[in-house]
């Protein structure tokens, strides 16, 4: 019997030992889960001379598979990341304005690490707006596009 209650107690201390990282992990899953479907934007933001930010797209759609597609690159599914590993964070956290923020990373070639692509966002997400932001500019928001029944 004493060899069983060793057992049981290895077994509980797994699991109490896992459960701080389950509450981050449905975190980062539900935001996931409410990226998806196709966005449109709301404001886009301009610099000092009132030219608007060309690197934002006018509609922006997260797919299930963790692809990404925006209208400024229509015809390709990139991947896209919002579960960064320690290095990822800490590398995307040495540029300005990153650090401690919900951050996207969106890899427009695969030859590129996701540490060094050029596609980091700092976002927010609910049911009907998403924001994003780039480095050096305001918060660009966008709505949730309703599906369409046909």
């Amino acid at each position: 019997m004493h060899k069983f209650s060793i057992v049981i107690l290895l077994m509980a201390a797994a699991i109490f030992s896992f459960s701080p990282i389950q509450p981050a992990f449905a975190k980062d899953a539900k935001s996931a889960g409410l990226l998806q479907g196709k966005w449109s934007i709301t404001h886009r933001p301009v610099d000092k001379s009132g030219q608007p930010c060309p690197y934002l797209p006018e509609s922006i759609e997260f797919f299930k598979d963790g692809t990404v597609v925006t209208s400024n690159i229509p015809d390709m599914h990139m991947p896209f990341k919002i579960d960064l590993t320690a290095d990822e964070k800490q590398a995307i956290e040495k540029r300005t304005g990153f650090k401690g923020n919900k951050i996207i990373l969106i890899e427009p070639n695969p030859q590129i690490d996701w540490k060094s692509t050029p596609m980091v966002y700092i976002y927010s997400v609910n049911k009907k707006e998403l924001s994003l932001t780039i480095q050096g500019w305001e918060k660009a928001t966008f709505k949730r596009e309703k599906k369409q029944n046909f």
